[in-house]
């Protein structure tokens, strides 16, 4: 049979955004009921339907009611608006920064974060960019001079010197192509 199905989303954050909306929603629902239930029991249509009350009172009750119901139902509409807002805005974004930022970490320098617009999360993938680049950039640079270097060594190996530079710089290149791997394929 298939895997279960997981209703909650990965992100620790949009997990709690979830349970702060579900229970500012039970908050309000709570009081829309028990309100409801004062509006409908002994103290109010109780004591107006007792003494006749099927008149203009008993009416405003009423519409009281439904103008709470109606107020309910806005409110749950906003603050369902707002979290598919924020998961928009937000969560979205700050998710492909992570998942890029992962890339990163394990080596893939080659990735670029998109671009998240002109907020803070933007401002954030465009610095994380900047410093993939810098990363490149160094290795690069490094890998260059190790090159050079070899070739300054080339006359020296030829006489049987420099065994040990040449050591340590095959040892930096093989680093270098550790750090480098998602660029040097």
């Amino acid at each position: 049979m298939g895997g279960a199905v997981n209703l909650l989303p990965k992100s620790g954050l949009h997990r709690q955004l979830i349970f702060y909306t579900v229970f500012i929603g039970i908050i309000f629902l709570t009081m829309a009921i028990e309100m409801t239930v004062f509006l409908h029991g002994d103290r109010v249509l109780g004591v107006l339907n007792s003494v006749g009350g099927s008149g203009p009172v008993s009416e405003t009750v009423k519409l009281v009611q439904l103008k709470m119901g109606v107020m309910l139902g806005i409110l749950l509409f906003g603050i369902g608006l707002v979290m598919l807002l924020f998961t928009k805005r937000i969560m979205f974004p700050l998710s492909r920064i992570i998942e890029g930022t992962r890339a990163m970490s394990d080596g893939n320098f080659s990735v670029t974060l998109p671009d998240q617009g002109h907020d803070e999360l933007g401002e954030l993938a465009r610095k994380i960019n900047d410093l993939t680049a810098n990363h490149q950039e160094l290795i690069l640079l490094v890998g260059n001079m190790c090159g050079q270097l070899r070739e300054e060594l080339g006359p020296c190996q030829a006489q049987g010197e420099g065994e040990g530079a040449a050591r340590v710089l095959d040892e930096l290149e093989e680093t270098l192509g550790e750090f480098g791997r998602s660029f040097y394929r």
